[in-house]
């Protein structure tokens, strides 16, 4: 393939390669190898390899979604990198970077301080100890995409309220683990119904002996005037089903899922978003627009069976 160009990318291939070739600009080249590591997610590493240049172009997709769960040595060794690698390296090339629930808070701090230019952000780790700890993090950050615990982003005590700048750009956003009801965090959730570019919000997991008092909420984002397509539960609690049945929530928006990660188990789910073959917020954004079809299909069909009595 390309020999010449390939020799040039890489001039450690060059004994290997058939002395025919024909001559591309050095971009060109640089697409074909990203394109090959972008449909081919477990080849980047390999193709980082070859020499400094290659390892240059890989490095920015590489490094581009940023996943850290099981195992651990994962997230030992990204530190290690963040230790010797400069703060704009990863300002550069981190825009969407997944933090779990095994995470210590100052793992989590310390990778935030230097993955500053995201654009997607998932940040489960561990901070109740801490509250408030995240917003300073993002008082400056380009997120559109958003997953976190509210009491990272503002201590218990004050009310909670969407109305900081950091919600205003969001078009993607999860709220995890709600405060239950009666707690010490005070939420205005109807601010939710005011972010103007919201299109998909996520929220769970929800009890009925927590988190009944959230129907409104969800019924007033359902119906506010703004762009939301999908509206997706996390609960597998029978109470909280049943009241999620009724008509009043009759929304092919409404996307109902028992858990995060369905429909696959926690190891894969954790491996897929690392090599890149699922987004996180595609299996609801799917649901969705299966069920907003299904919707249309059905009312063209009353349509036509109405005109032809």
């Amino acid at each position: 393939m390309i020999a010449r160009n390939l020799s040039d990318a890489c001039p450690t291939l060059s004994t290997s390669l058939s002395n025919k070739s024909v001559e591309l600009p050095t971009d060109i080249v640089r697409e074909i190898f990203e394109t090959t590591a972008r449909n081919f997610p477990r080849t980047g590493a390999k193709l980082a390899g070859l020499c400094k240049r290659t390892q240059y172009w890989m490095e920015w997709i590489i490094y581009e979604t940023v996943v850290l769960d099981h195992p651990p040595t994962r997230t030992s060794a990204f530190l290690r990198t963040i230790d010797a690698r400069p703060a704009e390296f990863f300002y550069q090339r981190v825009k969407n970077l997944y933090l779990s629930y095994t995470l210590t808070l100052d793992e989590a701090q310390k990778i935030l301080s230097v993955c500053s230019g995201l654009t997607h952000l998932t940040c489960w780790a561990q901070s109740s100890q801490r509250p408030g700890w995240l917003l300073p993090l993002l008082s400056s950050s380009t997120l559109t995409r958003l997953s976190i615990k509210l009491d990272m982003l503002k201590p218990r005590g004050p009310l909670f309220m969407f109305s900081d700048k950091i919600f205003q750009g969001l078009t993607h956003l999860e709220i995890v683990c709600p405060p239950p009801v009666n707690t010490g965090m005070s939420v205005d959730w109807t601010a939710l119904m005011e972010l103007p570019k919201l299109k998909h919000f996520i929220i769970g997991n929800l009890f009925s002996r927590d988190h009944f008092y959230l129907l409104p909420i969800i019924r007033g984002l359902l119906d506010a005037p703004a762009s939301l397509e999908v509206l997706a539960i996390l609960s597998k609690d029978p109470q909280m089903l049943e009241a999620l049945d009724c008509q009043e929530f009759n929304d092919p928006r409404l996307v109902i899922f028992p858990r995060f990660n369905w429909p696959l188990d926690l190891p894969t789910y954790w491996k897929n978003l690392y090599i890149g073959e699922l987004d996180a917020w595609e299996p609801s954004a799917q649901k969705g627009m299966k069920q907003r079809l299904e919707r249309s299909q059905r009312v063209r069909r009353e349509l036509i069976h109405y005109y032809q009595r």
